[in-house]
């Protein structure tokens, strides 16, 4: 009786007692890395007929080894891992599950790929555009942001990876231009080449107004030479056509005008001693004025019709 008593004291608590742990190194795992799992039982209890399983499905099986080499991690190499075994506690053996070890692998995201989806012609106001967006690689969750014009538009998260979308109404013409996504995880960051979403009969209102005027620099500059020009021609032809209207001499009050003579004295030849007399029309009013003409000679001022003496 006191032998039976004693054998039950040693006999472990199974239900109670965690006797197997999964343990996967390096921790945490980069895409490339050499994953290794080792099933383990409590205070390194010998342990036999060791299986492997990775999602609840068998994945290996070993009669005494207790480490599995899963060569280089990959982004499938992720899952929820666990093993069992028959853990030999004398005078027992009797067979244990290990609790589940998640297995992230840690892989940069590639470049996401942008595509539009809207009708067989370009969008109008009221019509959906739908957005897709996906990075065919990367550890999730991977986080996707939409941008129209390096302005944000919306996100959303993929805990799974894959594809994500987003979908919006067109409300005006501020929903044209260039749109991109962007990938992220917790290892790297892309972004898409961007796409050019126009509207049926839209015009781009980020084009600078000076841009439409460029190509009319030069011909409006040629059009203002060649205005300069004709009146530059026109001024010349004026001039050779006869004094100003400002240059002719105002008629005097009444019409009366009165003739201006002034004697020439030739030097030369035969008619030495000849004066010549030079006749010039003038008003009364231009007689003031004539005194600054008389230095070297004289002038006369006839309104009566009498011609005065040769000197």
């Amino acid at each position: 009786m006191l032998l039976w008593t004693a054998v039950l004291l040693f006999v472990p608590c199974v239900g109670k007692t965690v006797w197997l742990y999964l343990q996967a190194w390096p921790n945490p795992v980069f895409e490339g890395d050499a994953l290794t799992l080792r099933c383990q039982g409590l205070k390194n209890t010998p342990l036999s007929q060791v299986k492997f399983y990775r999602d609840g499905k068998f994945l290996h099986f070993s009669k005494k080894n207790q480490t599995l080499s899963m060569g280089a991690a990959t982004v499938q190499s992720r899952g929820q891992y666990s093993c069992s075994g028959q853990v030999m506690y004398i005078p027992q053996t009797f067979t244990q599950t290990s609790e589940t070890a998640m297995v992230q692998v840690q892989a940069p995201v590639s470049r996401p790929v942008l595509t539009l989806h809207h009708g067989p012609a370009d969008p109008a106001v009221g019509d959906m555009v739908q957005l897709l967006c996906e990075a065919q690689r990367g550890s999730p969750p991977i986080l996707y942001s939409f941008y129209l014009d390096e302005k944000i538009v919306g996100n959303h998260s993929a805990p799974c990876g894959g594809t994500t979308s987003l979908l919006f109404p067109v409300k005006s013409e501020q929903d044209a231009g260039n749109y991109s996504c962007e990938a992220e995880n917790s290892v790297s960051r892309e972004r898409s080449e961007p796409k050019k979403l126009s509207l049926k009969g839209s015009q781009v209102l980020s084009t600078p107004a000076s841009n439409w005027l460029v190509p009319w620099l030069p011909a409006s500059l040629l059009g203002l030479m060649v205005i300069a020009a004709a009146l530059l021609i026109y001024l010349r032809s004026w001039r050779k056509a006869g004094p100003l209207p400002s240059q002719i001499p105002p008629t005097a009050p009444g019409g009366e005008q009165c003739p201006l003579y002034a004697n020439v004295h030739h030097q030369k030849g035969k008619d030495e001693g000849v004066v010549y007399s030079v006749v010039h029309r003038t008003s009364k009013r231009s007689e003031a004025r004539s005194a600054e003409f008389t230095v070297g000679r004289k002038f006369y001022h006839l309104c009566g019709g009498e011609m005065p003496a040769a000197q």
